[in-house]
């Protein structure tokens, strides 16, 4: 429990504004971060059930509800934290995974129109980016949640506008499987935060749109990074340049519980043992930078980095962290899942 145990702190610590952004033993509680509020949602729900726990889904409603009051007029969600006021097309993506056609249904009709009217002026999402100017591969998590919204939206158009985008993205898949620009600078290296968000989002679009070319690039990415595991001795780095150049020196929790995530999807999705196998493997890898001690003010968190000095997040607990570890846990079984939330 100690992981929910600190997305309730991270909640309470805002006073109602959704989950913080991050904790740092150097900074304490940094401001509510609307984007990651966004995805915390289903996470919240899925525990609710799990659990059969109903004050996470209450917490979760109160996030919707927030996150529906600071919305922008032109249906965007601003980037950063709390009390921005500029657009962020990657941040309005992430918080459609809140929404649902029975929940918020105005809201994410409104974000979606703004997504796909960028989308069709020329350049693309280039957009109200992160570094100006630059479309990073990860942006399919960005397609991701239009096409899962526009289940029950259905905008005319919308399906084959966004599979045309999607694979523009995949001319990005290198001979060796390698994903270019999938970081958040061009042509440097991708923490695995982003590489898997870049996987993930290619996975779920092949799955949603039954595209069998987009499914066997990212199954062949997918099992080139197992094999560059391999050969680093069951490691994973906590970055990699083209040519799947790992940076050994940290590891990346958040991409570690992001892969164990992408890999129980592709099991599930081709049935091969070895996808599930790898899952477990990137969770376990990980397992020891919870902190665990009740006494810690970062009690049930996980790092952006191990060790904590390292490149990503550095010196900081984020919540997103936390979301895809419990994410993670929520595919093993539930033997698995208690043995690990009872620690």
């Amino acid at each position: 429990m100690a992981a929910l145990n600190w997305l309730e702190r991270s909640m309470i610590a805002t006073r109602g504004q959704g989950s913080a952004h991050s904790w740092s033993p150097v900074w304490g509680w940094a401001g509510a971060y609307p984007e990651t509020t966004g995805y915390l949602v289903e996470t919240l729900l899925k525990y609710s059930e799990i659990l059969h726990d109903e004050t996470l889904a209450i917490r979760a409603r109160a996030c919707r509800e927030w996150l529906i009051e600071i919305q922008l007029p032109n249906g965007a969600w601003a980037g950063g934290l709390v009390g921005s006021s500029t657009p962020s097309v990657f941040n309005t993506a992430q918080i459609l995974f809140a929404f649902d056609e029975n929940n918020g249904a105005p809201a994410a009709e409104k974000a979606a129109n703004w997504l796909l009217e960028l989308l069709e002026k020329p350049g693309g999402w280039k957009n109200h980016a992160y570094v100006k100017d630059f479309e990073p591969t990860y942006y399919t998590r960005v397609v991701w949640p239009l096409l899962r919204a526009n289940r029950w939206l259905k905008i005319p158009g919308a399906d084959a506008l966004l599979r045309s985008v999607l694979h523009r993205y995949a001319e990005r898949f290198l001979n060796d499987g390698f994903i270019r620009d999938a970081g958040f600078f061009p042509e440097k290296p991708a923490f695995t935060h982003t590489l898997s968000y870049a996987l993930e989002g290619f996975l779920e679009c092949a799955v949603l749109l039954n595209d069998p070319e987009i499914l066997s690039k990212t199954e062949k990415s997918a099992r080139h990074l197992l094999e560059v595991r391999r050969l680093a001795g069951g490691r994973t780095a906590g970055r990699y340049a083209q040519g799947w150049k790992g940076d050994y020196g940290f590891i990346c929790p958040v991409g570690n519980a992001q892969l164990s995530c992408v890999y129980q999807r592709l099991f599930q999705t081709t049935g091969d043992a070895a996808f599930k196998d790898a899952a477990s493997d990137f969770l376990k890898e990980i397992l020891g930078t919870q902190v665990l001690d009740p006494a810690s003010k970062a009690f049930g968190a996980l790092p952006g980095s191990a060790p904590f000095w390292g490149p990503y997040m550095r010196f900081k607990y984020p919540n997103w962290a936390v979301k895809f570890f419990l994410d993670a846990l929520a595919y093993q079984s539930p033997a698995a899942r208690t043995e690990v939330m009872n620690k």
